[in-house]
């Protein structure tokens, strides 16, 4: 094949299914085989790579990715060899990059009969020189891997899908032979073996005999498909990986007890976290159901006044712990906390009148604990905006903005009323809700409160987001 060649059939083609999973299993075929690998493809004259791995078991012979890279034919000729002429080449060249000696094989990848692209292989030579028994196995088992990507995709035998994997630190590795017995099994795999009850060493056993052999392992030696199960054997729970190369096969099995066993405590603490907030919430609507009634029966418009500021204090806080109660971790959205909090404040104070609430802006998840304390400064401001700067009138609008800025939240309430008036002092007011507000923001929250008389009543309040995180965790 000359090089015009290279122009045929692929050029600037988008991947497909077949290349896609070359693509997707370079990874595991870095790990394995100790060296980076990549993917070149036909782009004009040219081979250009589209994706490469760097190994995590080994020093990296190429400085970085080289993905979107057109390849040099002096630089890459191994790769240019392999793709033209449809053969897998064994580089000879000792290479230098960065001190560290290397050398280079390819394998073309074949698609519909013809070569797709270009799988290229570079190993550095601490591990060629004087590999162990398990650099061998591992190296021979990422060669098999290649070869049988070259041909075309790994298929899923349960899903029928494309089958991707990678080498995960602690996995166990195991290689069977044609005749469906283990000949290489790496000494993390007998660990997992003998844990789920294996007795003695996996190697020269059948695979299928082994725990979980024949769920896991039977189904894919004949085959060149792969299969992904997690069984639970001998009070273990293992994760397979296995990948058919017909005959034979490459097991990895990775022993996840711990993980599921964290898991479920996981689990078990979320319920009991969510059923904690499920049952303040009830009791703080309990409290609040006591206080409207204590408010009903008083014959003081004052007292009833206080109490009914009350119920909404402690609603608010309800608020909070309503949808604790149904998320999945300890933050929630104060968006949506904020538009419930600010619909019973109008709906308690307005009724029916022309005054209109508007929440703007957003400000996400935010921690549990500030939410609680920021829900009852919203419902505090919005109460006085509404009692002081617009209820005397036929009319009138609050408006409650609200964003999250890297390092600290912003909540402002204004409302277009007559303002504050010239005499008005934070220090020494002597209103329940500002006092309420004022220790709440500064002792709680350890953030700032700033008034304006501007165009009506505007309070800022500011909240250091970092700090309120950290003590969250």
């Amino acid at each position: 094949m000359d090089t015009n060649s290279l122009q045929t059939g692929h050029t600037q083609s988008p991947l497909g299914p077949h290349l896609a999973n070359v693509a997707e299993n370079l990874q595991l075929v870095a790990d394995l085989g100790y060296g980076d690998v990549a993917l070149a493809i036909p782009d004009g004259h040219a081979l250009r790579v589209v994706a490469d791995a760097r190994p995590v078991t080994a020093v990296a012979a190429v400085a970085a990715s080289r993905a979107g890279q057109l390849l040099a034919r002096s630089d890459e000729p191994e790769a240019y060899d392999a793709f033209e002429h449809v053969v897998a080449v064994i580089g000879t060249r000792r290479r230098v990059t960065r001190g560290i000696g290397y050398h280079t094989s390819a394998r073309p990848v074949m698609t519909d009969g013809r070569p797709a692209g270009v799988v290229i292989r570079d190993v550095v030579e601490q591990v060629t020189e004087s590999p162990g028994a398990m650099e061998i196995a591992f190296m021979s088992l990422a060669e098999r891997v290649v070869g049988l990507l070259a041909c075309g995709p790994i298929i899923d035998i349960d899903s029928g899908e494309p089958f991707t994997t990678v080498r995960r630190a602690g996995d166990g590795i195991m290689e069977v032979d044609g005749a469906g017995i283990v000949c290489y099994a790496s000494p993390n795999a007998v660990n997992i073996m003998r844990l789920a009850g294996l007795d003695g060493a996996p190697v020269g056993r059948e695979a299928a005999a082994l725990p979980g052999g024949a769920t896991a392992i039977a189904p894919v030696l004949h085959t060149k498909g792969a299969r992904a199960v997690t069984l639970e054997v001998g009070g273990r729970v293992l994760r397979f990986r296995t990948i058919g190369f017909d005959p034979g096969a490459c097991v990895l099995v990775l022993d996840i007890t711990d993980v599921r066993r964290r898991e479920q405590e996981i689990r078990v603490k979320e319920a009991t976290i969510r059923e904690v907030h499920h049952r303040v919430k009830n009791n703080l609507q309990t409290i609040a159901s006591l206080l409207r009634i204590q408010a009903r029966r008083t014959t003081s418009e004052e007292a009833a006044r206080a109490l009914a500021e009350a119920v909404e204090r402690v609603s608010s806080m309800a608020v909070v712990h309503e949808m604790l109660a149904t998320a999945t971790e300890e933050s929630v959205d104060f968006t949506a906390v904020a538009r419930t909090v600010v619909d019973m404040v109008r709906r308690s104070m307005a009724g029916d009148s022309e005054v209109s609430v508007d929440v703007e802006g957003e400000i996400g998840l935010i921690p549990a604990s500030t939410a609680t304390s920021l829900a009852l400064v919203c419902a505090e401001l919005v109460h006085n905006a509404i009692e002081h700067g617009v209820a005397d009138r036929p009319s009138g609008r609050v408006t409650v903005a609200m964003r999250q800025l890297p390092d600290e939240l912003h909540l402002v309430v204004r409302d277009d009323g007559a303002g504050l008036p010239e005499t008005f002092d934070p220090e020494s007011s002597a209103n329940l809700g500002l006092a309420i507000v004022k220790t709440v923001v500064e002792d709680d929250l350890q953030g700032t409160l700033a008034f304006s008389r501007a165009r009506g009543a505007t309070v800022t309040v500011r909240v250091p987001l970092g700090r309120s995180s950290r003590e969250d965790d």
